[in-house]
């Protein structure tokens, strides 16, 4: 099956080396050399979006906050703009992952396809399509769709919803970030914060409980319990 890269960078020679590199694992590339370049090129439906934050016409934060509102497409930020506090903000946003200019090129296929792994649907039986309601919430793992009693469908990105789906999944059992880290599949990194950043939107999205509690608490040195019974339905 063809999968496809659109690269939203304005440097032509970044252009080149990126989607070289995808090239060698059969990937296709399509490009965008500015934000409103990039709306058009969505209407091929590609599989995943690397983003520069730094493009000519639109802060790339902005760009990837207008995106989240009607799409959870897989984004790789690939930036030189890497500080600590710039990715927390761009995973916050709806980012899945995050590596700074220059990296090793083998890493960043490494990332892409772990995010194409993530976002694909594999044939669900009758008995996997499940509805896992909690609080005022649903989370229908046919569709992928998390749902607030009569609200919209609100949007998670794939690694909001693998992570999600993985604590509905263990209500009330502590998940190291190692094992969260094996959910989003990658490698995992002592002190990435990454894994945290994500339960943090995560958690923002969800609210609270209604005794005022979170639906997800932190472990301290061991990592997170979902902590709300969870009831399942076919």
């Amino acid at each position: 099956m063809r999968q496809t890269a659109l690269i939203v960078e304005d440097d032509p020679g970044t252009r080149h080396v990126l989607s070289s590199t995808l090239a060698t694992a059969g990937i296709e590339s399509i490009f965008a050399e500015n934000g409103h370049t990039m709306w058009r090129r969505l209407e091929e439906k590609p599989d995943v979006i690397i983003l520069d934050l730094s493009l000519p016409d639109v802060e790339g934060f902005e760009l990837l906050r207008q995106l989240r509102q009607t799409s959870d497409i897989p984004v790789l930020i690939h930036s030189t703009r890497s500080d600590e506090i710039e990715r927390i903000i761009g995973i916050e946003i709806g980012a899945d992952d995050f590596l700074p200019k220059p990296c090793n090129m083998r890493e960043l296929l490494a990332r892409v396809r772990s995010l194409l792994r993530r976002c694909q649907r594999p044939a669900l039986t009758r008995g996997d399509l499940r509805r896992l309601a909690f609080g005022d919430w649903t989370l229908d793992t046919g569709s992928r769709e998390l749902v607030r009693t009569g609200s919209q469908p609100t949007p998670l990105g794939v690694s909001g919803y693998a992570l999600l789906a993985a604590f509905l999944e263990h209500p009330f059992e502590p998940l190291s970030r190692e094992q969260l880290s094996r959910v989003l599949k990658r490698e995992y990194v002592p002190y990435d914060r990454i894994i945290d950043v994500h339960v943090s939107q995560i958690r923002r999205i969800l609210g609270k409980q209604a005794d005022g509690s979170n639906f997800i608490k932190t472990l301290r040195s061991q990592g997170y319990v979902f902590i709300a019974p969870v009831e399942a339905a076919n």
